[in-house]
């Protein structure tokens, strides 16, 4: 009885696997690597507690309503620049917060930062300064 041979299939090679072992060793190796690295630091001893003998900086607050009228502290002032000023050389290092409403224009913004830069130059106040601007609301969706 003759048996027939099977028949001769071209060999492949599949990269496949290949390709699965040569990432598999470079994430061994790159691990390795780190793990061999020298990490030099310095050791630090943080305060548990934080005691704070300062006090807490004075605030002026300089505000510009929506008709454009200027308030020092909540206190209605046509001369805002010489109040400011007598606020800043009462307390040297203060902290200037300037609330312009949402009506006026950029353009009083900034003209307002430039007189109280120079207001406070003009003092020699360590006074820094602050814009303060209200919480945007966003548009509803759908709207």
């Amino acid at each position: 009885m003759k048996l027939e041979a099977p028949e001769m299939r071209k060999a492949r090679i599949e990269i496949v696997p290949m390709i699965d072992t040569i990432f598999f060793l470079l994430v061994f190796f790159m691990i390795t690597w780190l793990a061999m690295v020298k990490m030099n630091g310095l050791t630090l001893n943080v305060p548990r507690q934080i005691k704070s003998t300062a006090a807490a900086p004075h605030v002026v607050d300089l505000s510009v309503s929506g008709a454009g009228r200027f308030y020092v502290n909540a206190h209605n002032a046509t001369a805002w620049p010489a109040a400011l000023k007598a606020q800043l050389l009462e307390h040297p290092g203060s902290i200037v917060v300037i609330n312009v409403a949402p009506t006026q224009k950029t353009q009083t913004l900034i003209s307002v930062v430039d007189s109280v830069n120079g207001i406070i130059t003009d003092s020699h106040a360590r006074a820094s300064v602050l814009i303060a601007t209200p919480k945007a609301t966003q548009p509803k969706q759908g709207a």
